[in-house]
């Protein structure tokens, strides 16, 4: 933390202003996060806006899975140190399997609680799933895990948003303590791919721009 925002202020004249008003503001709900260790639901939701703050344009929903996915997507490109690589499948391995593993923060298994589904669609679903990751596991495919991933934390947080867990809750507290770790050794990742690339990676103006009062 302390590392990504000395680059920040050292290379700051290099970039733009929007880019940077991006950067500083990830970086202050990244700090946030770091200060609310042991509240893992405050936490998890201050990483989420980290997030947010990184990528989410004017006009766009920041429940957009395919606006996220196309920013992982061009995260990953310029990962040529392979960091995210080495976050999912070398120190977080055990922790991305025990998300991904967890029927809880699939959407599938509550798209049969509210009987959108039958249940032997959701096992199918299921199935099908745990296929597919474990796949991806063995050819190291990054994106796809990745994505998968992030469809945990977004059932997640609408399960939060929605009031959908109690505050503190000691049934979800291992998933939550997970997700924020691993949440949160992503978000320093990108932040710290976004500056190693900000000249391709400037994506103009800030959503929700500093404006002046008279």
């Amino acid at each position: 933390m302390m590392l990504l925002e000395e680059i920040y202020k050292t290379t700051k004249a290099q970039r733009s202003e929007y880019f940077n008003l991006r950067v500083q503001r990830s970086l202050s709900w990244l700090r946030k996060a770091v200060e609310l260790q042991a509240d893992y639901d405050f936490q998890f939701l201050s990483l989420w806006i980290g997030l947010n703050a990184l990528y989410v344009q004017e006009n766009e929903d920041s429940l957009d899975q395919q606006v996220l996915s196309q920013f992982l997507h061009l995260i990953l490109s310029k990962d040529q140190e392979k960091r995210i690589f080495q976050i999912l499948l070398g120190r977080y391995e055990v922790t991305l399997h025990a998300l991904l593993d967890n029927q809880y923060l699939t959407q599938h298994f509550w798209d049969y609680q509210h009987n959108k589904i039958s249940q032997s669609d959701c096992r199918e679903m299921l199935k099908q799933q745990k296929i597919e990751i474990q796949k991806a596991v063995e050819q190291q495919d990054i994106m796809k895990l990745l994505l998968e991933v992030f469809k945990c934390f977004t059932t997640l947080r609408q399960q939060i948003l929605q009031g959908g867990v109690s505050y503190a809750s000691a049934v979800c507290r291992k998933q939550m303590q997970e997700s924020c770790s691993l949440f949160s050794a992503l978000l320093n990742t990108f932040i710290y791919i976004l500056l190693e690339h900000a000249a391709v990676m400037d994506s103009g103006k800030a959503y929700y721009p500093v404006v002046q009062v008279n």
